[in-house]
């Protein structure tokens, strides 16, 4: 039965209405023992991450990312989410996630096309409004450039235009801080990516570090999975899946370097994590990943409870 589990769960049809119904109960149960916002705020952010599922499923469907079950990834996100209540709400972490996924769609389609410079200057400009969300995650632009690299995608005409297209949104924010008297303010969201001094880890972060060390275990798991099996997969799948495990261990990096950000990236590393590991639970049914598998559900309940009540 251990060894069937995984199979029957991937294949089910009906896994994505089991798995929504199950974050749904996750959210319930989050706001009634221990709320992070208001009644109507929670049921925003639950819209706001649903959402992003969505969107999963588009950008698998469009991309061909995962070649099995296009939306098992969004019911691993959905899940992961749901065992997250400290991130029930609608806050700059979940806000700058959506940024990046409308920055992937548009960077991830300039793949070997001649004319790139309006994807790159639109995708960099989602990025650039995910920066004044959360100003750390400027440390991961040299990662979408070297994206685009491998994608055939930049040269000097549309680097240019990537360089634009941040501007734009950073210069009116600058500009508009000026003007308001608020220009102190500007410069701490500048400061903040090289600013390690107030990042020091306390026990009131030990939920969120707990919580941290599980995604990464499953993270080098499916990353490692898709390495050692990356031939298999479809040039431009691949390089989109090598791309995805080289920004999440760097979203993982800024997440060790600067602790008391873990709750603004983690939407962004239960991305990453939700389509690799559903590439991997996809694509595997041999004991060993039936045993994962299992043991990655389990691991979600103590990590709900040690979030809820720590």
């Amino acid at each position: 039965m251990v060894k069937r589990f995984q199979k029957k769960v991937v294949t089910n049809q009906l896994t994505l209405t089991i798995g929504i119904l199950l974050s749904v109960l996750l959210w319930a149960a989050g706001y009634t023992l221990h709320p992070a916002a208001t009644l109507r705020e929670t049921i925003g952010a639950y819209a706001l991450y649903g959402i992003i599922g969505y969107l999963l499923i588009v950008l698998n469907k469009t991309f061909a990312i995962i070649r099995l079950r296009a939306s098992f990834q969004t019911v691993i996100f959905l899940i992961l989410v749901g065992v997250s209540p400290k991130i029930h709400s609608i806050y700059a972490g979940n806000l700058m996630a959506l940024c990046f996924l409308a920055s992937v769609f548009l960077y991830f389609s300039s793949f070997q096309l001649e004319r790139t410079s309006g994807l790159l200057f639109h995708a960099f400009m989602f990025w650039s409004i995910g920066c004044l969300l959360v100003p750390i995650i400027v440390w991961l632009i040299p990662f979408i450039w070297y994206a685009c690299f491998k994608f055939r995608s930049l040269n000097i005409k549309s680097f240019i235009a990537s360089i634009l297209g941040w501007s734009i949104p950073v210069g009116a924010y600058a500009t508009y801080m000026y003007l308001t008297n608020q220009w102190s303010e500007f410069l701490d969201k500048v400061n903040e990516p090289i600013t390690l001094g107030n990042n020091i880890l306390n026990i009131d972060q030990l939920p969120a570090i707990i919580t941290l060390g599980c995604l990464f275990v499953v993270f080098m798991i499916s990353a490692i999975h898709t390495i050692a099996n990356s031939l298999e997969e479809k040039a431009q799948a691949r390089i989109y899946l090598l791309h995805l495990i080289t920004i999440s261990f760097a979203i993982f990096v800024l997440m060790f370097l600067f602790p008391t950000n873990i709750n603004r990236l983690l939407p962004l590393a239960l991305i990453g994590v939700s389509v690799l590991f559903g590439h991997y639970a996809t694509l595997t049914e041999s004991k060993w990943s039936n045993i994962v598998f299992i043991v990655v559900l389990l691991c979600s309940i103590p990590i709900f409870i040690i979030n809820l009540y720590l």
